[in-house]
């Protein structure tokens, strides 16, 4: 018995501190949630100016420091735990355009032949990107009806692009519908994260059980320590009384 009350302090110690950290991640998941809630649904880069005088402007994953980013797989990938949308307007929006999203063995393969610009890398303050341009033809084979892509969106005006990412390598391709050379865009990305308010409550409702053990722990009563060695329990005569009835018992 002696042990039990330290062992219900840890209890209570472990629990506190785990109620602590799920309220601090609980509120971080929240106020993300706002804040995604607020700019629509979605965390949105600005829109900036693409053009090329090639078939078609292509990008693979992205990974953004503070004040650079450069095509590369990033680790850990945020994106494979979120929506992307992908926001593509032409400058003359009386010219069908093409965005479409691909493996990116896949999408290198269709463009294999075909001159257009690929995204290196970018300097964010102010943004000024740099693409390495592919020589080939100057005019690119339909994109339509190709089945490696996991989302495209086709015609004239604002073109907007969905899509769960998966793992893997990908990359986005912009182009005209025809294939014609000269692209002139502007475009924005943006990730949502649907995990952020289930999340949140998960976590708040969690911290809310542990603090709720932790403090009726507390006000538990504890438990009447047990005889020691040699003690009678409750409602037994001691040994002295049994002594003290057996010469009484051998006098009379």
């Amino acid at each position: 018995m002696a042990e039990l009350k330290p062992r219900r302090r840890r209890r209570r110690l472990a629990a506190a501190v785990a109620a602590a950290f799920l309220l601090l991640a609980g509120a971080g998941l929240g106020a993300a949630g706002g804040v995604q809630a607020a700019e629509g649904g979605y965390f949105s880069t600005s829109y900036h100016r693409f053009s090329t005088t090639t078939a078609a402007l292509k990008s693979d994953e992205i990974e953004v420091g503070s004040n650079r980013a450069h095509a590369a797989d990033p680790n850990p990938d945020l994106g494979e735990v979120a929506r992307v949308r992908i926001v593509v307007r032409p400058a003359d929006p009386s010219v069908p355009v093409f965005a479409g999203i691909g493996p990116k063995a896949q999408v290198e393969s269709y463009l294999r032949g075909t001159a257009y610009d690929d995204f290196r890398s970018a300097e964010l303050r102010p943004f000024h990107p740099r693409f390495e341009r592919i020589p080939g033809d100057a005019r690119a084979p339909s994109p339509t009806g190709r089945p490696f892509w996991v989302a495209t969106s086709q015609g004239t005006g604002t073109r907007t692009l969905t899509w769960d990412k998966t793992h893997g390598a990908w990359s986005v391709v912009v182009m005209r519908l025809d294939g014609r050379p000269g692209v002139d865009v502007t475009a924005s990305i943006a990730l949502r994260f649907g995990f952020l308010l289930p999340g949140a409550v998960g976590a708040l409702l969690a911290a809310t059980v542990l603090l709720a053990y932790a403090l009726t722990a507390r006000r538990r009563p504890e438990p009447a320590p047990g005889p020691g060695p040699g003690q009678p329990h409750e409602g037994q005569p001691s040994s002295d009384c049994r002594e003290c009835s057996g010469s009484l018992v051998t006098r009379l």
